[in-house]
């Protein structure tokens, strides 16, 4: 599904290239769930950005399915981006004018799903998510985790053939958090391939696939 070859992401400084990622060599296959590790600093959310499509300032290839993403027109890119991609940020990414409903409908409207099939599908995400009270609401009148629990409901509204979150439970409490890992879990068996980056290995242990970065550069892979 994905390849990754020779990736690196670097910054220039004065006397210097600073290497944020260095070497990259991946192969994700269709229906993996896996994680990325490792400390502060190591790369995790840079990997997640450039995966994700939205972080194009890097070197090395980057093939999807058997599409060059470099080579691609703007347009092409932004198609696959919207029609394929869901993504689960660590700072909620929330519209503020927008209701949570009319939040977790955006994607929706993206793929030009039709009102009725999309009225049931926000409906069910709202019960599963105990937000039906607040789905007139604002962000900015919802709790941190209220929000988070917006943006994940938003991510998998229009099912994305590939998920990606960015410390997806690092705003919630236990209960929840177990209860979203579980949600990944199903949709993993549902055929959804999901990247999360993490510093929580219970969340890991949910995936099937771990990878370790340090100093940008990958020390381990291992299946789980």
């Amino acid at each position: 599904m994905i390849q990754l070859k020779e990736i690196d992401k670097y910054i220039e400084s004065r006397f210097q290239r600073i290497f944020i990622l260095k070497g990259i060599n991946l192969t994700i296959q269709e229906g993996e769930f896996l994680t990325l590790m490792g400390p502060s600093g190591a790369g995790k959310s840079t990997l997640l950005n450039i995966l994700g499509l939205l972080d194009e300032d890097y070197d090395g290839e980057y093939l999807f399915g058997n599409k060059n993403i470099r080579t691609m027109k703007e347009r092409e890119r932004s198609s696959l981006h919207k029609s394929e991609f869901g993504y689960i940020f660590q700072a909620y990414h929330l519209i503020d004018e927008l209701t949570v409903y009319e939040n977790i409908e955006t994607p929706l409207l993206y793929r030009k799903v039709a009102s009725a099939e999309r009225k049931s599908i926000i409906a069910d995400l709202l019960d599963r998510f105990n937000m039906v009270a607040k789905k007139d609401l604002f962000p900015a009148q919802l709790s941190g985790g209220q929000q988070q629990l917006v943006g994940i409901a938003r991510a998998i509204a229009g099912r994305p053939r590939l998920l990606l979150a960015d410390e997806p439970t690092g705003n919630l409490h236990s209960g929840q958090a177990k209860e979203i890992m579980e949600v990944f879990q199903e949709l993993h068996q549902e055929g959804t391939t999901i990247i999360q980056a993490t510093h929580a290995r219970e969340n890991a242990d949910y995936g099937t696939r771990l990878i370790n970065l340090l100093d940008g550069r990958i020390e381990s892979d291992e299946k789980i």
